[in-house]
């Protein structure tokens, strides 16, 4: 799943490293929802990117309609309906999510009053369509992530949205994480630990292809 952020454009780099991967036809595929006056040229910025390292891409386009889960919940829906319907029998989705991304989804769940099931967040791996949905990069941070792409010279796009503290996963972020590192500096690993505690029980078996390499 390549949105052409920093976090899909560092996962995409390293995936194209693997001979293995695209000799099981590794592409991309970018949900375009439509919703920014620049989502066309994100559209171009991955076509762009994906040229560059010889991998196919998929532009999916999905209209958004409101609803009363909210915008970020209704984009999210569309976004993997469209990466359902792409995903062929037995084949691997790989998107970005990072520790970071966790640890804020065991925090806004907890706020929310959920149970095991929800306190144990996202997996690195879950049956998915009629394939399987991969997290590769759950155990590494953003930063990581973000030192990686600068030391190889990647070009990202950064979407406003997510400096927009009207959603609750942006201002937690913003205004709620780094109060909580001010006593912890590591915060955000003991909670992504523990969101993975939950789901540990429940976790279905998945095929032992080798995980991304560290950042």
């Amino acid at each position: 799943g390549f949105s052409g952020g920093l976090d899909s454009s560092v996962l995409l780099h390293l995936l194209a490293q693997h001979p293995e991967l695209r000799a099981n036809d590794l592409r991309a595929i970018h949900v375009h929802h439509g919703l920014h006056p620049k989502a066309d040229a994100w559209a171009a910025h991955c076509e762009a990117s994906c040229a560059a390292l010889d991998i196919p891409l998929a532009v999916a386009r999905v209209q958004v309609v409101a609803a009363g889960d909210g915008p970020e919940a209704v984009a999210r829906a569309a976004r993997h309906a469209a990466f359902e319907r792409e995903l062929g029998d037995g084949e691997i989705l790989a998107l970005a999510h990072h520790r970071d991304d966790q640890a804020e989804t065991f925090l806004l769940r907890a706020l929310r009053g959920s149970g095991p099931d929800g306190l144990g967040a996202m997996r690195p791996w879950r049956a998915f369509g009629r394939g399987w949905l991969w997290r590769p990069l759950l155990a590494q941070s953003r930063e990581a992530l973000r030192g990686h792409a600068i030391a190889h010279e990647l070009r990202w796009i950064e979407d406003p949205s997510n400096a927009d503290e009207r959603f609750d996963r942006n201002y937690l972020r913003h205004r709620v994480s780094p109060l909580l590192r001010e006593p912890c500096p590591q915060a955000d690993p003991p909670l992504a630990r523990s969101a993975a505690l939950p789901a540990q029980p429940a976790a279905p078996l998945a095929p032992t292809d080798e995980a991304v390499p560290d950042t």
